[in-house]
């Protein structure tokens, strides 16, 4: 099992502490991992690559333009990258909305992602 830590490609701040991946099954309605944890998942369309971490207090902070949180009880997540490192670069989405799943999903363009080996971190590529 791999552990990793994000950080922002633009300014290289850490955005979480350290993530354990998880296996998780993607269960309608229910939170998809444990605290702590990440899941890699594949578009089927694109195997485009992407890191999901469940809704958690990360380095992260809301996107200032409230648009981008539209839905009916959270976060469609469909409005663009709602979530900034704390030097308000754009990161993540948050998806949070009651049809979605609630989870945070990290853009690989805008983020360097790090796993553990030994006692160090090297860069991992998805």
């Amino acid at each position: 099992m791999k552990t990793i830590k994000i950080f922002c490609k633009e300014c290289e701040i850490e955005l979480t502490n350290e993530l354990i991946e998880s296996h998780s099954i993607w269960e309608y309605d229910l939170d998809i991992m444990p605290e702590n944890h990440f899941f890699i998942r594949t578009q089927e369309s694109s195997f485009k690559k992407s890191i999901i971490v469940p809704i958690d207090n990360y380095n992260l902070k809301d996107h200032h333009d409230t648009i981008r949180f539209q839905g009916c009880c959270g976060s469609s997540g469909l409005d663009g990258m709602n979530k900034l490192c704390i030097n308000g670069h754009e990161v993540a989405t948050e998806f949070s909305d009651c049809w979605t799943d609630c989870c945070i999903e990290f853009n690989n363009d805008k983020v360097i992602i790090k796993e553990k080996v030994n006692d160090h971190y090297e860069e991992l590529k998805l």
